[in-house]
């Protein structure tokens, strides 16, 4: 989003750039703004501006815990900030809903590589000895690590792992390729994907962008001059409908998960490394702990839409 204004910017005033440089300068200051620690105290200055509370979080994790299921936090952030939003998030005692947490992790490189151990980290989120961690105690920050190691200490069953994240890179793909989790994606965005596309306007714009291509597909061979000018006519129309339904989602850059009528890159690469995906872990609640989600049936251009 920062490119994007930057390239508002230069556009409206008719600067010349190279878009390259843009994108380097841009990302390059989001990962020191990250690295050193100022969003961070920033966010934690003011966690009412910048973390939504979800109501029903900490009672789906109390629901986890009561059934007996043994949970775990892996972040890339310090214990310190870990800390600060986890008990405005849930409470003081939020550390006692978690068997393992995991301050500092590095991913994606927590899931490549085997040389880093875990550190034991005090209450207040400081580095605390240089004993080697030979166990994980309930409750307690550990810091930096590997996933073979924490496999190793922990004892714990792939087929029996869900795993949350909201990265697809960093969080998802290595777990799911190489380690075989199951795994989730958290995306904030999807509600307003889902709302959309309850919206009757876009609704009514679909159904009419679809027999509006059913009748350019069956007419397109027509020859006579009628026929030429009104399917001309419809082919506007369709480009019409195409980009009022992109815009129903965002006026600059359609819907994140479509390119028109096709999976957009993020879309194939979230169905490639995520089984499940919603808009937050607390979505899960209602739904009892044995509960099994079947996926809808996805259609291949060959196949008749008899069972759509």
């Amino acid at each position: 989003m920062s490119c994007f204004f930057f390239v508002q910017l230069f556009e409206r005033q008719k600067i010349k750039y190279q878009p390259i440089n843009v994108y380097q300068d841009v990302s390059s200051s989001v990962s020191r703004v990250h690295k050193s620690g100022l969003l961070g105290l920033n966010i934690m200055a003011n966690p009412e501006r910048h973390i939504y509370r979800d109501p029903h979080l900490a009672a789906f994790l109390n629901k986890l815990v009561t059934d007996g299921r043994k949970l775990f936090l892996i972040s890339n952030s310090s214990a310190a900030f870990i800390d600060r939003g986890m008990r405005f998030l849930i409470g003081e005692d939020w550390r006692e809903l978690f068997d393992v947490i995991i301050s500092r992790a590095n991913k994606p490189l927590f899931f490549q590589q085997s040389a880093n151990q875990f550190r034991h980290m005090d209450d207040r989120g400081h580095f605390k000895d240089w004993e080697g961690v030979r166990s994980l105690s309930r409750g307690h920050i550990y810091d930096g690590g590997c996933l073979e190691q924490l496999i190793s200490l922990t004892h714990w069953n792939a087929q029996h792992i869900l795993y949350f994240g909201d990265h697809v890179y960093s969080d998802l793909a290595d777990v799911s390729n190489l380690q075989g989790w199951t795994t989730a994606a958290v995306i904030p965005e999807l509600e307003h994907e889902i709302m959309v596309n309850n919206t009757l306007d876009f609704r009514r714009c679909s159904t009419k962008l679809r027999h509006l291509e059913e009748l350019i597909n069956n007419y397109q061979h027509a020859s006579s001059t009628e026929a030429r000018t009104l399917l001309r006519s419809w082919q506007l129309e369709r480009n019409e409908l195409r980009v009022s339904s992109k815009r129903s989602f965002n006026k600059y850059f359609g819907s994140i998960f479509r390119s028109f009528h096709n999976p957009s890159y993020f879309s194939r690469r979230l169905a490639q490394y995520a089984v499940l995906y919603t808009s937050k872990v607390s979505n899960l609640y209602r739904y009892p702990l044995d509960h099994t989600f079947y996926p809808k049936r996805t259609g291949l251009p060959h196949e008749a839409a008899w069972w759509q």
